[in-house]
C-alpha cells in the first residue's frame, strides 16, 4: 500500500497558533494514540491466548511460520518481545473488565509496552497489591506481613507516566522487601561470600534493541529469591545479605535505553558502538 507522508510535513505558522483548535488537535491525537495501542495489546492478547500452548507454553509452529512470514518481527520484534505486548493486553483487559471504574482507570494506565509488561507480572503475581496500587503506591516490610499492616501514601504507583523501571524497582522491593538499616552495633560485618553474575546481563542487540545474552534481569532477580530463601529469623542473628539489585537495574534500564531503536531513530543514531554509561 502506498503511504502518504504529506501529513509528515512541519506544519505552518497558521496551523501551529496557539488556539481552542490546536489545543483539541493536540489532544485529539493522543487520545487516539492512547486508544490504537491498547488496541494493538489486547489484539496481541487474543492472538496469544489462540495459539500458546498452555501446558508447554510454546507457541503454535503454525503461528510461528506466519509470524516469520508476514514479516512480524519488523513490527514487534522477537516473539519474546511480542509477548510483551500480549501481556500489555492482558492488563489492559483486566482494568476493562474488573475494575469499578474502567474509564478512570485506564485513563490512568500508561501506554508504554514495557512498563505495562511490568505492571502484568504484578497483576499476575500480587492482584491485591495491584489494586491497591491504583490508589496508592504500597509497602510492606517483609513477604509473610498480614495485608493490614501493609502501608500505603500517595500518589498511586500505577500513573501515565511510571515508567518500566520504576514499575520494576517496585515489585523488586515487594518481593525482597529491604532489610531493616543496620546498627552500629551490628556484629554481622565480616565479608563471607561473594556472588557475581554476567556482564550479557547488559547486553542488547545493536540493530534491533532486543536482549541478548545469557542473561536477563528477571533471571538475576529469581536467584536473588533463591539465596535469599536461606536467610531466616532464626539465622538472622548470624548473618544477612546485601544486595546490589538498585545499581543492577537502574544500569540495565539505561543500557536498554541506549540501544531502543525508536529512541536513537529520533537522535538520529546509526551505531551504538561507542557506547557508554
Amino acid at each position: 500500500m502506498q503511504q502518504d507522508f504529506g501529513d509528515l510535513e512541519i506544519p505552518g505558522d497558521n496551523q501551529v497558533t496557539i488556539s481552542k483548535q490546536l489545543e483539541k488537535r493536540l489532544k485529539d491525537h493522543f487520545h487516539t494514540d492512547r486508544v490504537n495501542r491498547f488496541q494493538l495489546y489486547v489484539l496481541s492478547s487474543g492472538m496469544r491466548r489462540k495459539y500458546l500452548d498452555p501446558d508447554t507454553q510454546k507457541y503454535s509452529d503454525q503461528f510461528l511460520a506466519w509470524y516469520k512470514k508476514a514479516g512480524m518481527p519488523k513490527l514487534f520484534g522477537s516473539i519474546a518481545n511480542f509477548t510483551k505486548y500480549a501481556s500489555a493486553g492482558d492488563l489492559v483487559d483486566y482494568v476493562a473488565t474488573n475494575t469499578n471504574d474502567p474509564e478512570k482507570y485506564l485513563n490512568q494506565l500508561p501506554v508504554s509496552v514495557g512498563a505495562l509488561y511490568e505492571l502484568s507480572i504484578i497483576l499476575k503475581l500480587h492482584e491485591e497489591a495491584f489494586k491497591l496500587c491504583l490508589q496508592f503506591t504500597a509497602f510492606r516490610k517483609s513477604v509473610d506481613e498480614p495485608k493490614f499492616d501493609w502501608k500505603t501514601k500517595k500518589p498511586p504507583l500505577i500513573s501515565p507516566k511510571v515508567t518500566e523501571q520504576k514499575v520494576r524497582e517496585w515489585r523488586q522491593k515487594w518481593e525482597n522487601p529491604p532489610p531493616p538499616k543496620v546498627k552500629r552495633t551490628d556484629k554481622r560485618i565480616l565479608p563471607m561470600v561473594s556472588v557475581y553474575c554476567s556482564g550479557e546481563l547488559l547486553d542488547f542487540d545493536r540493530k534491533t534493541g532486543d536482549k541478548v545474552g545469557c542473561l536477563d534481569l528477571a533471571q538475576v532477580e529469581e536467584f536473588l529469591k533463591l539465596i535469599a530463601e536461606h536467610f531466616t529469623d532464626e539465622n538472622a542473628p548470624q548473618f544477612r545479605i546485601v544486595s546490589h539489585m538498585d545499581d543492577l537495574t537502574s544500569t540495565y534500564f539505561k543500557w536498554k535505553a541506549y540501544y531502543d531503536v525508536a529512541r536513537n531513530a529520533k537522535k538520529g543514531k546509526k551505531d551504538n558502538s561507542d557506547r557508554y554509561v
